[in-house]
């Protein structure tokens, strides 16, 4: 079932994991999205109406309406609409704030792809709700937008888990204590070694537990963690990107400038001048 997708599809391109991206869609059939490395970021969606075909590269499953999928970061995926079918869904791309890792722990629907189904109509009327303020907000250009398309997905997030908080998981609690060393300690040298030590389990037993909880790598969150923290500094000091670095828990400017660009889809540097140009352009009411 859905083999085609792999093997016919063209290859998309991967997003910049930084930015969050979201969108709604009337797609009918013929519509197919490759990418067969995965990405970076989460790729969340919630179907509407008809019908979604998902492929990880081994299995296949359907979504429906009121039906939600979160395909985690680097499973190769593979989406279609389905035979006979209009697909309307909403999606999002997504890194997650560390606090939200409990959120995610939606059932697999197959390996990597996470599928929950909300029955309640009032419910599936205030996720769309939701997901609706979060695209106008991602639209949006002011000073608070990109807080508040936040906020927003947060908010439909936190009405996915609680449509059926029963089966959500609960987060291991040596996880979520590495969570908040993260959040709280991101620019101390951690590695897997010395944060699996912090919470009494051994390197590769934490590794594992970490991504299967949160769906990413240890070192690929606290370099996200490190990356945000990085990002506010650019906009609210001015420090110089050496100094940001090396606040932030990068020993090399060289090698932030280069995550920091893959993160974000520019070096700090250009990111920092294209926020002064903003700025300059701006004339007093």
């Amino acid at each position: 079932m859905a083999s085609f997708l792999h093997d016919t599809a063209v290859e998309n391109s991967t997003t910049i994991p930084g930015i969050l991206l979201s969108d709604f869609y009337t797609r009918s059939h013929g519509y197919m999205v490759k990418r067969s490395k995965g990405t970076q970021d989460f790729y969340l969606t919630y179907t509407v109406s008809g019908k979604g075909l998902f492929h990880n590269g081994k299995e296949a499953l359907e979504c429906s309406e009121g039906e939600v999928t979160i395909i985690t970061p680097g499973t190769p995926h593979y989406y279609a609409t389905s035979e006979r079918h209009i697909w309307r869904f909403y999606w999002c791309h997504f890194v997650p704030r560390e606090d939200w890792a409990p959120l995610l722990l939606l059932p697999d629907g197959v390996q990597g792809i996470k599928w929950l189904r909300i029955d309640s109509a009032a419910m599936n009327s205030r996720v769309s709700s939701a997901f609706a303020q979060l695209l106008q907000y991602n639209l949006e250009s002011g000073p608070f937008s990109e807080r508040l398309a936040s906020n927003a997905l947060e908010e439909v997030l936190l009405l996915i888990a609680s449509s059926h908080a029963a089966e959500i998981q609960n987060i291991d609690p040596r996880i979520q204590e590495a969570l908040n060393l993260i959040s709280n300690r991101y620019h101390q040298p951690f590695t897997v070694a010395s944060l699996a030590a912090q919470v009494n389990l051994s390197p590769s037993r934490f590794a594992h537990l970490f991504k299967l909880q949160t769906g990413e790598s240890v070192m690929d969150m606290l370099i996200k963690v490190r990356l945000r923290h990085a990002k506010k500094r650019l906009e609210y000091t001015s420090l110089s990107i050496a100094e940001i670095a090396a606040e932030v828990g990068f020993n090399n400017p060289f090698y932030f400038t280069r995550q920091f660009a893959s993160f974000y889809g520019c070096p700090p540097a250009a990111f920092r001048r294209s926020l002064q140009s903003s700025h300059a352009g701006k004339t007093p009411q």
